[in-house]
């Protein structure tokens, strides 16, 4: 009985003390660990935003295979994909990364941003988040087609399965978003950027941004048939965005993503690097398809300036390599259906350049213990070693300290790429300016940014450019490029456009769509027949599972709507 009146006595003492509280408010403070968006800093978003535009183009470490650059390099012979069919070169689950940086992670940082912004006045937050939007979303129709925008990344308000918008639409949306970004960035605002990974929070570069953007998007459409689109429309509009001079004309404008050299915690260097240099296994089985390098090394008399900052060639001697693959050393005839002017294996070394080791389009022979002897990405972009003839074995796991160590750059928008641009749009619809200058400064800048960017690495080689070496190969070009037709003309501009667009598979593979050019790439090395080319990709397997308003495509041949090339355009 002591023990029940003890204890009855306790409940009565508590049952006091929260009667006499019943009037006091408990100030609970929510955990720091879980922060709601209006404690959220707007720097932080646009922090997180800028590296998730950088990742959706290059990908992420460990996950090289899964930035649009390098889905875009494999079709257009820059980087080897395996095949053997263009329907089998991917799998839908290999763009589930993709999708969930962009639907999950880049859009509703912004959209959870931009109220924080607009009630702070941070005016300049929110425009370089429209604008990173519209590459973002142009990039995702560029690949895709027609994907979910209007009603995406807004589950907030009950909408779980957004429904598919037409890439022409999205484009119409991205075109506006650009131009409310500059009206934005004419703003005062409270506060600029305090990490603006890009330009420091330099309000005229990112207008030239995003003017160069609409170049980019009026160029893409110039072929469309959707209304808003087409030849007279991107005519005007591209000759305004010229009159208006606020284009990325000069390199201390180029757009690109600054990566770093921790190589833990997080791993800040580039993706291609830490694939080629420290990633498992041999080089993460990465190949650079044998056309392009024999593009650079044999085209013209002496081989293209860039080629040692490009690549990394491990061997020179390959004299005891059919120990490892038969194939690329020993084979002594070639197959009847191949032709005969490409390299089957080996580049060949016509200009005095040896031991470039690729693969050809879309082989998908397994994979030998060829490591050693495989040419890896150089200096630029991706921050390897600068080819000095040294021919050390550098791939693989364990060479972290090669070359800028990892410290290269994703390049979205280049001057040089402007010129080119300019160039095409000059030659296909006669727009302002000369398609032969544009070319001569688009060559001329894009070798300037390469041999500036690995200088450190070259300087007491032996092996850097001179001016006149530069000037001879680009008199070459020129020469070739006077000679010829409007079809010469084009595919000198593009196959140029490709070889300062290394590592940059977004703006190849559209250019290949709507060109066709060049129309010389290697064929497909397997003995059937590859299939239709890949003019757009599949859709994400986890989105095409979850969302009830997407239906898989039966095959990743349908043309997104800017391309009304016909079918066989491209192979």
């Amino acid at each position: 009985m002591k023990k029940i009146s003890n204890i009855l006595s306790l409940i009565i003492a508590a049952l006091t003390v929260m009667l006499g509280c019943e009037s006091t408010t408990l100030d609970v403070v929510e955990s720091p660990n879980a922060l709601n968006p209006s404690q959220a800093s707007v720097d932080f978003f646009l922090n997180q935003i800028q590296l998730m535009t950088a990742q959706i183009h290059s990908g992420e470490e460990g996950r090289a295979e899964n930035g649009l650059s390098q889905f875009g390099m494999e079709p257009v012979r820059i980087q080897h994909g395996f095949g053997p069919t263009y329907r089998e070169s991917y799998d839908p689950s290999d763009f589930d990364r993709v999708w969930d940086n962009v639907y999950a992670r880049a859009l509703i940082d912004i959209r959870t941003m931009n109220p924080l912004a607009e009630e702070a006045g941070q005016f300049t937050h929110i425009a370089i988040g429209q604008i990173l939007e519209a590459y973002i979303m142009m990039s995702m129709v560029d690949f895709f087609g027609d994907v979910p925008y209007s009603e995406a990344a807004m589950g907030g308000e009950g909408i779980l399965n957004p429904t598919v918008d037409s890439g022409a639409s999205i484009y119409q949306a991205a075109d506006q978003l650009l131009v409310d970004a500059i009206a934005n960035l004419n703003k005062d605002e409270t506060s600029l950027p305090s990490d603006d990974l890009f330009y420091n929070a330099n309000e005229d570069q990112w207008k030239k941004v995003a003017n160069t953007m609409r170049l980019k998007l009026y160029l893409q459409t110039r072929l469309a048939s959707a209304e808003g689109f087409g030849a007279s429309v991107s005519t005007s509009r591209i000759n305004e965005l010229i009159a208006g001079n606020q284009l990325i004309l000069d390199p201390a404008d180029d757009f690109f993503f600054q990566w770093g050299t921790n190589n833990a915690s997080p791993d800040s260097r580039h993706p291609y690097f830490d694939a080629n240099y420290d990633g498992a296994g041999p080089s993460s089985d990465f190949y650079t398809c044998n056309y392009y390098m024999n593009l650079m090394a044999n085209q013209y008399g002496e081989p293209d300036p860039r080629i040692r900052y490009y690549f990394y060639r491990q061997q020179e001697d390959f004299s005891g390599a059919d120990v490892v693959t038969k194939e690329c050393v020993t084979e002594i005839s070639l197959p009847a259906w191949w032709d005969p002017s490409e390299p089957y294996c080996l580049v060949p070394a016509t200009n005095g350049l040896s031991g470039y080791w690729g693969r050809n389009h879309l082989d998908d022979d397994g994979i030998p213990p060829d490591d050693a002897f495989r040419t890896l990405h150089g200096t630029y972009p991706v921050g390897g070693p600068f080819d000095d003839n040294s021919f050390r074995n550098v791939s693989g796991s364990g060479a972290v300290n090669e070359g800028l160590v990892g410290a290269g750059i994703s390049p979205i928008l280049m001057s040089s790429y402007t010129y080119f641009m300019l160039a095409e749009a000059s030659l296909t619809l006669n727009t302002t300016g000369s398609a032969r200058d544009y070319l001569e400064t688009g060559i001329r800048q894009s070798i300037g940014t390469v041999m500036d960017f690995g200088a450190s690495l070259a300087e007491g080689t032996g092996f850097v450019p001179t001016s006149t070496a530069v000037d001879n190969h680009i008199a070459e070009i020129l020469a070739a490029y006077d000679a010829g037709n409007d079809t010469d003309k084009l595919r000198i501009i593009v196959e140029q456009y490709f070889i300062a667009l290394w590592c940059n598979g977004i703006e190849a593979y559209n250019t290949y769509r709507r060109t066709g050019q060049p129309d010389n790439l290697t064929p497909a090395f397997t003995t059937n027949d590859p299939g239709p080319f890949l003019r757009s990709m599949w859709y994400s397997q986890t989105a095409a599972d979850s969302n009830t308003n997407i239906t898989q495509k039966s095959a990743p041949s349908t043309p997104v709507f800017w391309d009304t090339n016909l079918d066989g355009f491209v192979d």
